[in-house]
């Protein structure tokens, strides 16, 4: 069922499709969306490796950075050893020192 509207639009325009696709458009079509689809596989495969590369030296640098926190405070711990084997105090005075300031 047409109306007015579409009755003017045909007398206009006329009944033939204006639209028209190159030669061999839909032929060619699948191929092309899936090689894009392949371009976008590869694109995303290179950024998860350089995500993972990425990460991969944040951990290495956490740990090493761990590494020398531990190294430096296994090395207060000795020299706070050797300050009181040098200061000559006794270990009863320590812990009278120690109960008492609580």
């Amino acid at each position: 069922m047409t109306t007015n509207e579409e009755l003017v639009l045909m007398n206009r325009c006329g009944r033939e499709n204006p639209f028209r696709t190159p030669e061999g458009y839909f032929e060619a079509l699948p191929q092309q969306v899936m090689d894009r689809i392949r371009q976008r596989r590869k694109r995303n495969l290179a950024w998860k490796w350089a995500v993972a590369a990425i990460m991969t030296g944040c951990v290495f640098a956490a740990g090493f950075k761990l590494a020398q926190q531990s190294d430096e405070a296994a090395e207060e711990a000795r020299y706070m050893e050797d300050e009181l084997n040098y200061s000559m105090i006794n270990n009863m005075d320590i812990v009278y020192y120690l109960t008492e300031a609580e």
